[in-house]
């Protein structure tokens, strides 16, 4: 572009660019506009603003071949966005200038904010067309389970059962002199037990009346095979929930009976009932795994799920059958306000944005923001959710081989943020974790864990997301997007704080970080008032003169001698953190 060039009206711009060009464009065209007969054109950036008074770069225009300009800028508010910044301040004497950039300020601001409403949109038709395509999937396969189990019925009283009433009514053919009794009353005995199992198997007759729980001992005890049946599953669930667990569970330990099989069943209930069958004698491991493919199908088409791993090379089974409780919430999304009082998450979902990444990476990285924390609960109970946190229930020691499977990004729990435990972890289970993981420390209950990683959640989505782009870029080389990365930690003091709280909840943090400090930082929420321990209507000034007593305390607590490197880190954290609030 050359000094001379003209620009056009902004409405011009508007009708002849893409829509996702059009940020690009308008900068361009400010540019023509702003540009000195003679010079070199002006360098824009159109910058969001956030409440803790940064700001990320969404668009940016220079004139190609030109030097990084480090003039003093000029910068003018783009409603709704943040602020146009111009390199060098422009003369804005002519009216047509002044015209030029008003209009191109206010329809940034629209470009920008329309994009924002689209991305919502999109994200909502795609969510509804996954649900109804989820819907179809649960149709089809509820059809298939209904004719797979018809076809089985079928088979067991009309031809199993056939059978054996002609083998018996070809044993009572014989003479009256010659009939053997004993042989008869064993095959009508056996008989009667077969027609009983298949009946039991369509509808136990004390499920409704007594429970799912009392149903499967009783079958445990009427088996030809010892099955011990530990836990409970404590209070009862629906009707369509228990009837499809119970099943499940039925015909895994008929499938282990057959194969003369003694079996252990381990049952508790958190955010679903939960049925763990191993067997404890040897047994063909494959073999049983495939009778039960109809039956992981069926539970499949009601929600639930049955998985059997082949343990110990094949001579032993393990079968987890899982059953959600429809009436129990497990996890609930990072709620907007949550969002709004954390500007760092803001700046990532900005970065997301303006990046040059694939369509697919950029769609994960946009779920990986909202998506909540995973937090793993070791051999407790399960607490009640909170915004932002996902609790998954998890019954097997904490030791090293549960260790390897929890930093599996795609394991049986899928990525795992944080792990709490209700008894003391064994040796070398943290140290097994995958980096970035955290381990609360001993004594933390389950719900205070929750708690603690709810008023956290936006930051750890932030965070989780920019080792995401930080992987990305070193894997392309792509030096502009790792500055990027580089600018945001840099001047996100929310990073920095997130990490204190870590240390904190491993039992790790400087003993000045106490409960007070550790709500300065963020602990209990973004917040101001939160974070300054003050109700959340306190005047402005209250809000002040609280910030100025924090900086004030954090100052004279840095003064102190003997803090230590670890001490005097946090000290510098917490005042930096009373300063923000301060400058606020």
């Amino acid at each position: 572009m050359t000094a001379q060039a003209v620009a056009r009206d902004v409405v011009e711009v508007l009708a002849t660019t893409p829509r996702e060009a059009l940020p690009h464009a308008l900068l361009e065209n400010l540019a023509r506009g702003l540009a000195v007969r003679g010079g070199a054109a002006p360098q824009l950036r159109l910058l969001r603003r956030f409440a803790d008074g940064h700001h990320q770069q969404i668009a940016a225009w220079m004139e190609e071949g030109a030097a990084q300009s480090h003039a003093e800028p000029a910068r003018h508010p783009v409603p709704g966005v943040g602020v146009l910044e111009i390199r060098p301040a422009p003369d804005l004497g002519p009216a047509r200038r002044r015209r030029l950039l008003d209009e191109t300020c206010a329809w940034l601001g629209a470009t920008v904010r329309a994009a924002r409403s689209m991305r919502t949109l999109e994200r909502a038709r795609r969510d509804a067309l996954q649900r109804e395509t989820d819907a179809e999937r649960a149709q089809v396969r509820a059809a298939r389970v209904r004719e797979g189990e018809r076809i089985r019925l079928v088979e067991t009283i009309t031809t199993a059962t056939v059978h054996d009433l002609a083998g018996l009514r070809e044993m009572l053919a014989q003479p009256v002199d010659a009939l053997e009794w004993p042989a008869i009353h064993a095959f009508a005995d056996r008989l009667i037990a077969d027609l009983r199992d298949a009946v039991r198997g369509v509808f136990p007759a004390m499920l409704p009346d007594r429970g799912v729980e009392e149903t499967l001992r009783e079958l445990a005890a009427a088996l030809p095979v010892p099955v011990d049946v530990v836990g409970d599953l404590g209070r009862r669930a629906g009707w369509d929930i228990e009837s499809g667990f119970y099943h499940a569970v039925a015909g895994t330990l008929t499938a282990l009976a057959r194969a003369g099989a003694s079996a252990t069943v381990a049952l508790h209930h958190g955010a679903a009932l939960v049925a763990t069958v191993a067997s404890a004698t040897p047994v063909d491991g494959p073999a049983v795994a495939r009778t039960l493919v109809a039956d992981a199908e069926r539970i499949a088409s009601l929600g639930g799920e049955l998985v059997a791993r082949v343990l110990d090379g094949g001579a032993a089974v393990e079968v987890t059958v899982t059953m959600p409780d429809r009436s129990e919430v497990t996890s609930l999304p990072i709620g907007n306000r949550q969002i709004a009082a954390r500007p760092v998450h803001g700046r990532v979902a900005t970065l997301v944005e303006v990046a040059r990444l694939p369509d697919d990476e950029r769609e994960t990285c946009r779920d990986e923001l909202v998506a909540p924390i995973v937090l793993l609960v070791v051999q407790g109970p399960l607490p009640a959710p909170m915004p932002g946190v996902q609790a998954v229930l998890c019954d097997a020691a904490p030791d090293v081989a549960l260790a390897d499977e929890i930093r599996v990004p795609d394991g049986r729990w899928g990525a795992v943020d944080a792990v709490v435990c209700a008894l003391a972890p064994r040796p070398g289970f943290a140290q097994r974790l995958r980096p970035g993981q955290l381990l609360f420390r001993d004594g933390v209950a389950p719900a205070e864990a929750v708690a603690a990683l709810a008023a956290r959640a936006p930051v750890l989505a932030a965070r989780r997301v920019l080792e995401r782009l930080a992987e990305h870029a070193a894997d392309d080389g792509d030096a502009d997007l790792r500055w990027q990365i580089d600018e945001v930690r840099a001047g996100a003091h929310e990073l920095v704080e997130d990490v204190l709280l870590d240390e904190l909840a491993r039992g790790e943090a400087p003993a000045i970080v106490d409960a007070s400090a550790a709500r300065l930082a963020g602990a209990d929420g973004g917040e101001p008032r939160t974070r300054l321990g003050l109700p959340p209507d306190a005047p402005q000034e209250r809000v002040h003169a609280a910030a100025l007593e924090a900086v004030e305390h954090w100052q004279r607590v840095g003064a102190r001698p003997g803090l230590g490197s670890a001490g005097r880190r946090a000290v510098e954290v917490l005042e930096r953190s009373a300063v923000g609030l301060l400058v606020r």
